[in-house]
């Protein structure tokens, strides 16, 4: 579990699912998230998993945040490999819209690259943002992340950024 001045970082407890399943199946909050919007199936499915299989394995980089002052869930933060490239750890960060534009994302990116350095050790942090999503590439820039290459994958072009273990301002 992380604090940052106004947020609780922490495994996802197994009554928690409607959280993450109303936040996956959201098409406005998730149009920039990999591969967009899931089916409530689908958002399911990828619970289950989580609780049932990735957790008991070791997989415990993926997180539900909360506000401190009232519990109240306000999206989910991930560090891990990147699926296509595992030597490449990425952060990532889905919000309610309802917190959108309240500061969380970049309290929640600082303190992803900092456990991603101090703790898992890591030399080098990654962040895959759709090149039209504007807010993400700003916070990516106010944590100290600057852009390293375009990628490609079926939804088209999306930019790599990154922030090295020595030039670390966190």
């Amino acid at each position: 579990m992380f604090e940052t001045e106004r947020l609780i970082i922490r495994k996802y407890e197994k009554h928690e699912s409607e959280h993450c399943i109303v936040l996956f199946t959201d098409a406005v909050v998730m149009k920039n998230v990999d591969r967009g919007v899931l089916s409530t199936d689908a958002a399911e499915k990828l619970w289950n998993k989580l609780i049932n299989e990735m957790y008991p394995g070791g997989c415990d980089t993926i997180y539900a945040v909360f506000r401190k002052e009232d519990g109240i869930y306000v999206g989910h933060a991930s560090i891990r490999p990147r699926p296509e490239k595992p030597d490449d750890w990425e952060i990532g960060y889905i919000l309610s819209m309802e917190h959108w534009g309240l500061g969380y994302a970049t309290e929640i990116a600082e303190c992803l690259i900092r456990f991603g350095f101090e703790e898992i050790g890591l030399r080098e942090i990654f962040a895959t943002i759709d090149d039209d999503n504007l807010n993400s590439i700003k916070v990516a820039k106010k944590i100290g992340m600057s852009f390293n290459r375009y990628e490609f994958d079926e939804g088209g072009r999306f930019s790599v950024y990154s922030i090295s273990l020595d030039q670390n301002q966190v």
